[in-house]
């Protein structure tokens, strides 16, 4: 896979995953980081703190910004307008823009998985759970507005987008 990042004779030293909420992006990030040895951030853990209380957004943004500004790194998670320095200065970002109803089903498998445990890019006092709305939300492919945002705010030159598993099966088999 490493091979697989290389941009016209430089590697990938900055990657940016994007997508819906339960479209795999912790997973991929930590595979990549894995087999790149980058260094990987969760936005999540940026974002959340114990009991899922949110951080201030101004906390959470200059926090983003600090990140950003590292030399190299993989950065995977929600995505904004307001966050779309990440994406200008990605040299690859990978956006896994599937179904809602692919990502909403995968919500469902993530619950009965970590049932009253964390996952391991939240705070470990984050139990997984999964309410009502916030379920429907991603069904209908609610973050997708923000994403496409932050998608026109930043013009990203190398961006790849996937609109199934198997596309980024293939894409990850050639070599990117």
């Amino acid at each position: 896979m490493a091979r697989l990042l290389k941009s016209q004779n430089n590697m990938n030293e900055k990657i940016a995953i994007i997508g819906i909420s339960g479209s795999g992006k912790s997973t991929l990030s930590r595979k990549i980081a894995e087999k790149m040895k980058l260094p990987l951030f969760h936005m999540d853990m940026l974002y959340w703190e114990e009991n899922w209380r949110a951080v201030p957004e101004l906390e959470y943004l200059e926090a983003h910004e600090l990140l950003v500004e590292k030399p190299e790194w993989i950065i995977e998670g929600y995505i904004d307008g307001k966050m779309a320095s990440r994406l200008k200065n990605a040299d690859l970002v990978i956006y896994l823009d599937y179904s809602g109803l692919r990502c909403a089903w995968h919500l469902i498998l993530r619950r009965l998985k970590y049932h009253n445990k964390n996952r391991p890019e939240l705070p470990k006092e984050a139990l997984e759970r999964l309410k009502p709305s916030f379920f429907w939300m991603v069904l209908k492919g609610g973050e997708r507005m923000d994403i496409e945002e932050a998608l026109s705010k930043s013009n990203p030159q190398n961006l790849k987008r996937f609109y199934s598993p198997r596309q980024l099966k293939q894409f990850l088999a050639k070599g990117f």
